[in-house]
């Protein structure tokens, strides 16, 4: 009995010793399909969708959004990089904003896609493109894949960070059966490329997807995947045939009821998405999506055939609203997420951090040296800079253990010492 009750101070007094801190973050995520930013055809002229004119709609819009990622279709691939930087300069940072950077143009026939982001929250840690359909040919638009790390306040101190894993497309428009296969053959190549990479933690799939019901195969790949790791969740739960009216509020397009340059027919399909791991949904990994944030710009929900200006909208402010409807056939859709940052520890567990003992930089054999935490640690990890986990140890009491790290391509890893109390201590280590 005294064995228990010296057992139970001793874990309450170390339990104080090691209290723990967690920064938290909100970050907003956009997509918005861009209709033929600086983009002509025969269609779409400099008259009825003048490139100057969008620069101003768009500033409005961020203005009011303020995106932390935003996500963009339709940005006129001819000279993507040139396109990129005008969208930037001329409308993002505008009014004040300094602070939004982007990646590097990907061209994808006509039309492109891009991802800006909140530089003073986040940083762009790599890029990559899906080329061919899961029928080995080439997509009609590419699906851009970009990582980016969180810059938490602390990062400097403890190199540990959180990634996020945004996918962009704009899959194959149309209703007949041979657009849905070939929506299908994207969607497919996608699932295929995460599962391939191990990517299931913190993922993103935003754009403009043009599906009209839920029962779609491209739809049903993305959330009934084989492999339940690497599911997409919608954040709303609405499946359903999207056209109704119904699903009033989810509507995206059209913003008009009659073309020219921009589709018509009002408000009647759900075509813009933001789709996220079932991690997110779950805030397994640091990123949670927050409840009921999930919202499309300018949809109020009474829009059922008929355009973003009549009747009256008064779901944001008028130069919002005109903005919009000048903008795009499209409505901007967003959802909110928080980023929780590493957990930090106080001095006590400094010590004992400064007790784990191993050399860096490392060529092999990586040999571990606990201290006075060996009875405390309960797995090492080791983790790449996507925040995969590429070696793991469960440790079982040894003062000394070897972790072998030849096969591991050179650069820098993490190592992640899990303790028996929840705590964790991170150490970088350089692979050479």
């Amino acid at each position: 009995m005294k064995r228990l009750s010296f057992l139970f101070v001793l874990g309450l007094i170390f339990q104080s010793l090691s209290t723990q801190a967690q920064s938290k973050d909100t970050l907003t995520l956009m997509t918005y399909n861009l209709m033929y930013y600086r983009e002509t055809t025969s269609f779409c002229t400099n008259s009825n969708n003048n490139a100057s004119s969008k620069d101003g709609y768009m500033s409005t819009i961020i203005g009011h959004a303020l995106p932390d990622i935003l996500v963009v279709n339709e940005l006129g691939g001819g000279n993507a990089a040139l396109n990129s930087f005008r969208l930037l300069s001329n409308a993002l940072n505008q009014n004040g904003r300094t602070f939004y950077n982007f990646a590097n143009a990907a061209s994808s026939g006509n039309l492109a896609n891009m991802i800006y982001f909140n530089n003073n929250k986040l940083g762009l840690h790599s890029q990559s493109t899906i080329t061919n359909g899961a029928n080995g040919l080439p997509l009609v638009r590419l699906i851009d894949h970009y990582i980016l790390y969180h810059k938490e306040p602390s990062l400097a101190q403890h190199q540990d960070t959180t990634y996020l894993h945004i996918l962009a497309a704009h899959l194959k428009a149309g209703s007949s059966n041979a657009d849905e296969r070939e929506r299908a053959q994207a969607t497919s190549a996608v699932m295929t490329y995460l599962d391939n990479n191990n990517i299931d933690s913190n993922v993103f799939f935003m754009g403009d997807l043009n599906l009209y019901n839920s029962s779609e195969p491209a739809y049903q790949d993305l959330i009934n995947y084989t492999n339940a790791n690497y599911r997409f969740r919608d954040p709303v739960n609405a499946p359903g045939n999207w056209g109704s009216t119904a699903y009033a509020s989810l509507h995206t397009q059209s913003t008009r009821t009659s073309g020219g340059c921009f589709a018509g027919g009002g408000m009647d399909d759900r075509f813009d998405f933001i789709l996220a791991s079932d991690g997110v949904i779950n805030q397994q990994n640091r990123v949670g999506y927050l409840s009921n944030t999930y919202r499309t710009l300018g949809q109020d929900g009474r829009r059922y055939n008929n355009s973003l200006i009549f009747p009256t909208n008064n779901s944001a402010p008028t130069a919002v609203i005109n903005a919009l409807y000048n903008m795009s056939d499209h409505l901007p859709v967003l959802l909110d997420v928080e980023v929780l940052g590493p957990q930090t520890t106080n001095l006590y567990s400094e010590e004992l951090a400064n007790e784990i003992k191993f050399v860096n930089p490392n060529s092999g054999d990586l040999n571990i040296q606990l201290g006075s935490a060996n009875n405390l640690v309960e797995e090492v990890q080791i983790q790449n800079m996507s925040g995969q986990t590429v070696g793991l140890v469960q440790h079982r009491g040894e003062a000394k253990f070897k972790m072998d790290i030849h096969d591991l391509p050179n650069g820098v890893y993490f190592v992640n010492f899990l303790f028996n109390n929840g705590n964790q201590i991170v150490k970088k280590l350089i692979k050479i």
